[in-house]
């Protein structure tokens, strides 16, 4: 899926603010890469409401609100994200690892989609068979 996306860098006080707020998605391959590096026990289980193929939710594996780890995003998922240092840089970033959403989100641009565009890369076998695949090892 081709993306209108730009990326960007940006440590200001709204971009950190955002990754206190909601952890930022990535795509399946982004969250296969964590799960390579060691990560899996740092995500939980969320979820696109009702854009899947059958009217489901789409379901999606994504760096994890702190004391949400390998669990289940809660009902309303707001919270810390678990990456997030005691500096308030995202530990992911230098590692070549920082979810698509958060490399593209930015202060200074419009976020109009961008949820959505990176829960339906998720819409796809791939993605269906690596939440499968992180439910059965991870979640808890």
């Amino acid at each position: 899926m081709k993306s209108k996306f730009e990326e960007s860098i940006c440590s200001c006080y709204a971009c950190k603010k955002a990754c206190k707020e909601r952890p930022c998605w990535p795509t399946p391959k982004e969250t296969q890469a964590l799960i390579d590096k060691g990560f899996g026990a740092r995500l939980m289980r969320d979820y696109w409401v009702g854009d899947g193929p059958n009217g489901e939710d789409i379901k999606i594996v994504s760096p994890a609100i702190v004391d949400n780890e390998h669990d289940n995003a809660p009902l309303l998922p707001f919270g810390r994200c678990t990456f997030l240092n005691a500096n308030d840089l995202c530990e992911l970033h230098d590692l070549g690892l920082k979810p698509f959403e958060g490399r593209v989100s930015s202060c200074k641009s419009s976020h109009n989609g961008l949820h959505e565009f990176v829960a339906k890369t998720w819409n796809c076998v791939e993605g269906f068979q690596l939440v499968k695949k992180w439910t059965e090892e991870f979640l808890a």
